[in-house]
């Protein structure tokens, strides 16, 4: 039984060339999905028969399946994009009558709620991933969202550009050392953020799980809050870094909309479904300037199937996930993860003691 891995999106080339040939630098068989590409016979030219080719969308949950099952299996699914992989594509692709059934997914990234972790375990299939990769990526997005916009920047560049000579509208802006950042979560990227935040001379303050005690707190550096309430309560400028849980889904509603600062800030680059996007544009509009403004840059509809009630509300700015989205951070989590598999095809092949 050949170990394979199917890479079923990558960046695009140079980068995409810098994957591959890691994978092939350590012998390890691959097929490369060509559907989103554009450039497709550049890459077959470059690569020959050394690797194999797919065209799979991975939307297409059926379509993968046939694809899958018609290719004899895979044994490992290495995606960046957060391709939905849900228990029944898991259960047919782990299946003990391929030749090669699914052993591993493997995501170049942090996030993994795209992936049925509960059939992941029920078929045997190990989930590899690679956390902090794009911690000072998405750090570096939060703070460059919450300078520009706690100096208004967003409203004075759009009158500006209609003709306005707008100063004295709005009132002067704060200096950093005036602000205070509230982080909601105390992970890598909150401790990325919360580094480069106190560099500037801004306050930092933040509450997390249980197991954020005012230990640890001192540990990393940072001043706790019990409650998500406290930190609201004191915050300029909010920055969500929680997991998309059955806890956290709208954890951000308009009880904490209401709760957060007159001309606070809000900024998502965690998931989408932590703030409630339809209550958000809902207050946003009725209580125009409470919240001032917002980054968001997740979402609950994402990708082909995007769309937002957040769109054309003044004061949201929109980015399409893109948080991590820096060539350093692609290429530390495409070599992280390709290493992971290279590690975990070796581990199935020692005999067991």
């Amino acid at each position: 039984m050949a170990f394979t891995t199917l890479i079923l999106d990558a960046p695009g080339p140079p980068l995409l060339y810098e994957e591959i040939d890691r994978f092939l630098e350590l012998g390890l068989a691959v097929v490369l999905n060509l559907y989103y590409f554009t450039d497709k016979h550049s890459i077959q030219q470059r690569y020959g028969a050394r690797i194999g080719y797919a065209d799979i969308n991975g939307h297409d949950e059926r379509g993968f399946i046939a694809a899958v099952d018609q290719a004899g299996g895979y044994s490992v699914f290495k995606t960046r994009l957060n391709i939905p992989l849900g228990g029944e594509l898991i259960r047919a692709a782990s299946s003990p009558g391929l030749p090669t059934p699914l052993r591993a997914i493997a995501q170049a990234g942090t996030g993994l709620n795209h992936i049925d972790r509960q059939a992941c375990e029920q078929a045997g299939v190990t989930v590899l991933h690679t956390p902090g990769s794009n911690a000072t990526a998405v750090a570096e997005y939060v703070l460059a969202q919450a300078l520009f916009l706690s100096r208004d920047l967003d409203h004075y560049n759009a009158q500006t550009h209609q003709g306005h000579w707008s100063k004295g509208t709005l009132a002067p802006a704060a200096e950093y050392a005036e602000l205070t950042l509230g982080l909601v979560g105390t992970g890598s990227i909150a401790q990325q953020v919360a580094c480069k935040a106190s560099a500037l001379g801004i306050k930092v303050i933040a509450t997390g799980s249980e197991r954020f005690t005012e230990q640890e707190a001192r540990r990393l550096g940072l001043q706790r809050r019990q409650t998500l309430e406290q930190l609201l309560d004191e915050a300029n400028i909010v920055s969500i870094h929680v997991p998309l849980t059955p806890q956290t889904r709208g954890l951000f509603g308009s009880a904490e909309f209401k709760r957060m600062r007159q001309g606070s800030i809000l900024i998502n680059t965690a998931r989408g479904g932590i703030v409630d996007e339809q209550q958000l544009a809902a207050f946003m509009i009725r209580f125009p300037r409470h919240i001032k403004a917002v980054a968001i840059d997740t979402f609950a509809l994402e990708k082909d199937r995007f769309s937002s009630p957040l769109a054309g509300i003044a004061g949201a700015q929109l980015t399409p996930h893109i948080a991590g989205n820096t060539t350093t951070a692609i290429r530390t989590a495409s070599q992280r993860i390709v290493d992971h598999i290279h590690a975990f095809s070796h581990a199935l092949q020692m005999p067991c003691r």
